[in-house]
C-alpha cells in the first residue's frame, strides 16, 4: 500500500468518527390525568370536625363526698334515673338521724301545748287565770307549730342530701364520659359523668372569620362521617356569636338531617357548604402549575396526546385540593402529576385517567 492510499484511508476514518449520531425520537412522557367535573355545589373547601349529640349532660353530685361506687362505664346505655355512681353516705346518714330526732321532739312539743289550750282555754272562762296569761299559751302554741315546721321541713333536706349521694342519669342516653374512680373525693358541683342522648346527631365544626359568611349563606351542608360510605344532609342549628379564646374561631354545629345507627359519637367529620350559584371546577393541588405567582394547568388533547398549558385563575386552595375560578371549563383533561416536567407540544402517554368525578366527593 502507497503511503498516498494510507492517507486517504485515515482521512476517510476521520471523517466518519467527526459525524453525529443518528437523532433517536422522544418517548413518551407517561402522566396520569383526570376529567374536570363540577363538585355538585360544593363551594370551598370541606372544614373538619367532629360528631356528637345535639344534648349532652354534664353530671355532678349536689354534695361533696368520697366516691365509693362507679356503676357504669364509658359507652354503656342508661336509663332515666339509673343510678352512676355512689358518695359515702355515713356523714349523710348521721345528719338526717339528728334532724329526725329535732322533728320528733318539736311535734311532741306541739302535742303538748295544743292539750295545754284546751285546758286553759275552760279555765279562762271560768276566770281563774288571766286573758294575759292565756295569750301566752296561745304564743307558745304558734311557737311550737313554727318549730315543728322548721324540724319538718330541715328533716327533708336531709333526706335530700342522702339522696345526692347518688348520682343518677336525668334522660335516656349513652355515657360517654367518666372522670371520678373509688376512692376519690369530689366536690358539689364538679363533672363526673357525661351522658349524651342518644336521638339527633350533629356535626361540630370550627369555622374561621374570614368563612363566616360563606357558613351562614350556604342553603346547606354535606357531610361525609368518617369511612362511612355516602353523604349526609346538614343544616346550620347554632353558630357560635363570639370566637373561642384560645382558636380564635366560631363554633358551628350542624345539624345530620338523615343519620341513622351508623352514626357513632366521635367518628370525624367533613362538612362541605353547598352554594346557591353553580360550584366551581375543582382539580387535586398537584394539578397546578405556580410560575411566578400566575397558575397553569397541562391540558391533553387527542389519542395520541399532546399537552397545552394554560393559564388559569383560583377561587380557593384546600391542603390537597383547588378551586378554579376562571381559564378551563367542565369536560376538559388535565394533567394531574409532574406539571413541572413538561413542555408546550409534547407528546404524553396516560397511565391512569378519572372519569369526570369531583375532587372531594362522594357518591351516596
Amino acid at each position: 500500500m502507497t503511503i498516498r492510499h494510507f492517507a486517504a484511508l485515515c482521512l476517510v476514518g476521520a471523517l466518519a468518527a467527526c459525524s453525529k449520531p443518528e437523532v433517536q425520537p422522544e418517548a413518551p412522557r407517561p402522566v396520569r390525568s383526570v376529567t374536570l367535573a363540577a363538585s355538585n355545589g360544593q363551594t370551598a373547601a370541606f372544614h373538619a370536625g367532629d360528631i356528637r349529640a345535639r344534648h349532652e349532660a354534664r353530671l355532678a353530685f349536689r354534695v361533696g363526698g368520697k366516691v365509693v361506687a362507679r356503676l357504669v362505664d364509658v359507652g354503656a346505655t342508661v336509663k332515666p334515673g339509673q343510678a352512676l355512681a355512689r358518695l359515702e353516705d355515713n356523714d349523710a346518714s348521721l345528719d338526717l338521724a339528728s334532724r329526725r330526732a329535732k322533728l320528733t321532739a318539736a311535734e311532741a312539743d306541739l302535742k303538748q301545748n295544743e292539750a295545754d289550750i284546751k285546758r286553759y282555754r275552760e279555765l279562762l272562762a271560768q276566770h281563774f287565770i288571766s286573758q294575759a296569761e292565756f295569750d301566752r299559751r296561745e304564743a307558745a302554741l304558734a311557737a311550737a307549730r313554727g318549730n315543728q315546721q322548721a324540724a319538718l321541713a330541715a328533716a327533708q333536706l336531709g333526706v335530700n342530701q342522702q339522696r345526692y349521694t347518688t348520682l343518677s342519669a336525668e334522660r335516656a342516653g349513652v355515657v360517654t364520659s367518666i372522670d371520678a374512680e373509688v376512692g376519690q373525693v369530689v366536690s358539689a358541683g364538679q363533672v363526673v359523668a357525661r351522658v349524651a342522648e342518644s336521638s339527633e346527631r350533629e356535626a361540630v365544626i370550627a369555622v374561621a372569620e374570614s368563612q363566616l359568611a360563606e357558613v351562614r349563606a350556604a342553603r346547606g351542608f354535606v357531610v361525609q362521617v368518617g369511612q362511612l360510605p355516602g353523604q349526609y344532609q346538614g343544616v346550620l342549628r347554632e353558630l357560635a356569636p363570639d370566637a373561642d379564646s384560645v382558636s380564635r374561631t366560631y363554633t358551628a354545629r350542624i345539624t345530620l338531617k338523615d343519620a341513622d345507627d351508623s352514626v357513632r359519637l366521635g367518628m370525624s367529620a367533613r362538612v362541605y357548604p353547598q352554594g346557591e350559584a353553580a360550584a366551581p371546577l375543582s382539580v387535586p393541588l398537584s394539578a397546578v402549575l405556580d410560575e411566578n405567582n400566575r397558575h397553569y394547568l397541562w391540558l391533553l388533547d387527542g389519542k395520541a396526546p399532546q399537552v397545552k398549558r394554560v393559564e388559569i385563575k383560583l377561587a380557593k386552595v384546600s391542603s390537597d385540593t383547588a378551586w378554579i375560578a376562571s381559564g378551563v371549563r367542565a369536560g376538559q383533561e388535565v394533567v394531574t402529576a409532574g406539571v413541572h416536567l413538561l413542555r408546550d407540544g409534547q407528546t404524553v402517554r396516560r397511565l391512569t385517567h378519572d372519569p369526570a368525578q369531583p375532587v372531594g366527593t362522594q357518591a351516596k
